[in-house]
């Protein structure tokens, strides 16, 4: 019934303004007619008219059938695309719609930026502009800060551990930072670990990301007025989706190589969906590969790899099933979950589809969730390691996770003394005084 009411009050509300603008009779000799002669005089020229062209519907018109017709003439002209407004209209070009942008975006290329170098996410990104990052910032990161409270420490070549990011090496010199990490439960954490980078060093760590991310990230097919394909060359093609403004790539050895080759600073999780969807008593494990090939690229461009041990997720959950036991489910239900997965892209080169289990397991969120604690390892230089010596680079690959699992240890120790661990009191203490609740004392993790 409301829906029916909101269809009757814009169908009124449109004839209303027709009514305003042309005389019943004008509308009357333009429909009898002007449109029959016309459709018949240029329908069967529209196929012909090779030039580029971009048909504006929105996606709630009341009045006329605009987005069938808008499929129509993109399916007829050779060379058009179609931008669908959705919540909009029969009278489209409102506040809501930029049209000046949606033509230098669209084929018609008023400025020639086809000619331009396609795009490379690689060495063409760089980040946002300050006001873009502080408003991700409060709207997305400041939410997930407010409840977990994050406390961060580096560690120095000497192994001491510091309260902050300042031993936190960068990429300087052409040398390039892989920062290793474990991917906490749910992996939710990313944006808290590339916003403190940014934020306290300014250092520009780009994820290497589950292709589903960019699936489900990327707002070019959804969330808003968009065409139905990329803008011509020289556009970012991944400009609407969060994580790629952020510096995020997908991960593929391609990818992860050239980052490497070009100097930047990479942020990994080897452990991949093994880790994000660990079982129930598998907290604060790794799940790595046993090819060492991250090793060996590493070395091969003398990178600094940081270990990062990252603590808190997996104590904000109770896991109830593990997700290999959901698959014998009865009444097809396992069959449903295992086919799911299996067409699921896998992120590892190396196996297929079926290979990996994309598949979270039964768990329920604590009422509220546990504090998170980052540490930073200590750096591990591979200047002096011999990319091709497979017997060296297997070495400083279990020298890297010894170091993980050393953070481990030190802060599900360290954390008994947080007077702040317990949440209900860090929040109402945060939000009392403003502040971040303090945490135990640096010496408990030495």
């Amino acid at each position: 019934a409301d829906d029916l009411a909101d269809t009757v009050e814009s169908i009124v509300t449109g004839f209303g303004i027709l009514d305003k603008s042309l005389p019943a009779d004008t509308i009357e000799f333009r429909v009898g007619q002007w449109l029959p002669v016309g459709c018949s005089v240029v329908n069967p020229r529209l196929e012909t008219l090779d030039v580029p062209t971009l048909v504006i519907a929105g996606q709630d018109d009341n009045m006329l059938p605009t987005k069938d017709e808008a499929k129509r003439l993109v399916d007829v002209m050779p060379n058009a695309v179609k931008l669908e407004v959705r919540g909009s209209g029969h009278f489209v070009l409102d506040d809501r719609v930029n049209l000046t942008k949606a033509i230098i975006e669209s084929p018609i290329d008023p400025f020639n930026k086809k000619d331009e170098p396609p795009y490379d996410p690689i060495k063409d990104w760089d980040l946002p502009g300050e006001d873009e990052i502080k408003e991700v910032l409060e709207r997305q990161v400041k939410p997930l800060r407010n409840l977990v409270s994050p406390v961060f420490f580096s560690t120095g070549v000497d192994g001491k551990r510091r309260m902050g990011l300042s031993h936190v090496p960068s990429a300087e010199g052409g040398k390039p930072v892989l920062i290793t990490a474990n991917h906490q439960f749910g992996g939710i954490d990313l944006g808290l670990i590339i916003s403190q980078l940014i934020e306290d060093r300014g250092i520009k760590a780009r994820g290497l990301a589950h292709p589903v991310i960019f699936a489900a990230g990327n707002q070019l097919s959804g969330g808003g007025p968009n065409t139905v394909q990329p803008p011509p060359g020289g556009g970012d093609p991944n400009k609407d989706g969060q994580f790629q403004k952020f510096g995020a790539v997908k991960v593929t050895p391609r990818n992860y190589y050239r980052l490497m080759q070009t100097g930047q600073t990479a942020l990994l999780f080897p452990g991949g969906v093994r880790e994000v969807f660990h079982g129930k008593d598998e907290a604060y494990q790794l799940f790595w590969p046993e090819t060492t090939d991250f090793v060996r690229t590493a070395a091969r461009f003398n990178a600094t790899i940081v270990p990062l041990s990252a603590v808190g997720a997996a104590d904000s959950v109770n896991i109830l099933v593990d997700a290999p036991d959901l698959l014998n489910l009865p009444f097809g239900l396992g069959d449903r979950i295992k086919n799911q997965s299996a067409s699921t892209v896998s992120a590892r080169f190396d196996t297929d589809n079926s290979a990996e289990l994309f598949q979270p397991p039964f768990a329920l969120p604590k009422p509220l969730p546990a504090r998170h604690y980052f540490i930073f390892g200590k750096p591990f230089s591979t200047e002096h390691v011999d990319h091709s010596d497979k017997d060296a680079c297997h070495q400083l690959y279990q020298d890297i996770q010894q170091e993980m699992k050393r953070g481990f240890d030190d802060v599900l120790r360290a954390r008994k003394h947080d007077p702040y661990e317990d949440t209900p009191r860090r929040i109402a203490f945060e939000r009392l005084t403003g502040k971040t609740a303090p945490t135990f004392p640096l010496s408990d993790l030495q």
